[in-house]
């Protein structure tokens, strides 16, 4: 590594532990994640301390500092450590179109599966964005076609692109798993008549 590149890496390692120390004495240290009040006992403060390392991990995989998440994850980091939305650093790595930190998670042990708090999965995820190359790659390494969010929407109906539409379609049809069209479209009827009776059933 450079002089250059270890200097600024050096700073950026400098600059998530003061963001830490500075959530250890914040109002969300004092009351925790879900802004509920915490007690001052022990094992509320090792759940503490492991909030804030991981929101360390998640600081440094978005940074695509490899060398750090990889020291951390020696360190006892969590990789599927999730924040406040249920995002984990793969959700966001597939967001951000990271593809090399997307690779680098799911061969460290990143669960490819993980539902955030609306049941929206990585794959979900690199779908809604058009993200291609990342979708092949999570689907070749265990990522369910046929995950549904709390919507009941398959990560095929999300899809903004049709290019990412030919992708899903065809690796549903390649699975097997032509069933999920039908379930996919029954939802839809079933929310159009429970949410909106109006509408006329079919269209």
């Amino acid at each position: 590594m450079a002089a250059t590149d270890r200097s600024r890496s050096e700073a950026a390692k400098q600059r998530r532990q003061d963001q830490l120390q500075r959530w250890l004495g914040s109002e969300t240290d004092r009351t925790g994640p879900d802004g509920r009040e915490t007690s001052s006992g022990s094992g509320t403060r090792r759940a503490k301390v492991r909030f804030a390392q991981g929101a360390v991990f998640m600081a440094a995989c978005s940074a695509g500092d490899r060398e750090e998440v990889a020291a951390l994850l020696r360190q006892g980091a969590d990789i599927n450590h999730a924040n406040i939305d249920g995002l984990t650093a793969l959700h966001q790595a597939c967001i951000d179109e990271n593809a090399e930190m997307v690779q680098f998670l799911v061969e460290s042990g990143s669960d490819v599966n993980r539902g955030d708090n609306e049941g929206w999965t990585p794959l979900h995820a690199a779908a809604s964005c058009g993200f291609i190359q990342i979708s092949k790659y999570l689907i070749e390494h265990g990522a369910h076609v046929g995950a549904v969010n709390s919507e009941g929407q398959l990560p095929l109906d999300v899809a903004t692109e049709d290019a990412m539409e030919r992708l899903l379609k065809g690796e549903i049809k390649k699975q097997g798993q032509e069933g999920l069209f039908n379930a996919s479209k029954c939802f839809a009827c079933f929310e159009r008549f429970f949410f909106f009776p109006s509408c006329p059933s079919g269209q």
